[in-house]
C-alpha cells in the first residue's frame, strides 16, 4: 500500500520537519550574531561591551567563540567565550526569535574567566 500525503503520518512528518528547520534556522541566526560581533558589529551578544542606552564602540580585538548552541523551537541557548587582548569572559545567552527570525528576547550572563592566560609581556 502506498502512503498518501493526506494520511496522519504525513502530517506528523511535516510537523517534525518544520520544527527541525525552525531549530536549524534559529541556531544559524545565533551563530550569525557571533560572526557579526567578530566583524565589529554591535548586536544583542555584544551589549555588555557597547551598552544599551548610549552605544559605544566594541573593545579592540574582541573575539567571540561559540562552544555550544542548543535550539528548541523559538529559543536558542548559546555558550561562548569572549576575549580581548587582556581579558576573557564566559558568555551564556538565551535568545528567543519570532516567526520572521527577529530577536524577541535576549538574556545573557557574562562571567570573567579567571583561568584565561595573562597576555604575554612586551
Amino acid at each position: 500500500m502506498t502512503p498518501m500525503l493526506n494520511e496522519p503520518l504525513s502530517g506528523a512528518l511535516h510537523e517534525l520537519l518544520a520544527a527541525r528547520s525552525l531549530r536549524e534556522r534559529n541556531r544559524e541566526l545565533a551563530l550569525a550574531l557571533v560572526a557579526a560581533g567578530n566583524r565589529g558589529e554591535s548586536n544583542h551578544l555584544t551589549r555588555p561591551w557597547t551598552g544599551t542606552t548610549t552605544p559605544q564602540a566594541l573593545p579592540e580585538g574582541l573575539r567571540l567563540t561559540a562552544h555550544s548552541v542548543i535550539a528548541d523551537h523559538d529559543a536558542v541557548a548559546l555558550r561562548a567565550t569572549a576575549r580581548t587582548e587582556g581579558a576573557a569572559w564566559s558568555l551564556i545567552a538565551e535568545l528567543r526569535f519570532d516567526a520572521a527570525g527577529r530577536i524577541e528576547q535576549c538574556h545573557h550572563l557574562l562571567v570573567p574567566d579567571s583561568t584565561a592566560a595573562a597576555p604575554p609581556a612586551r
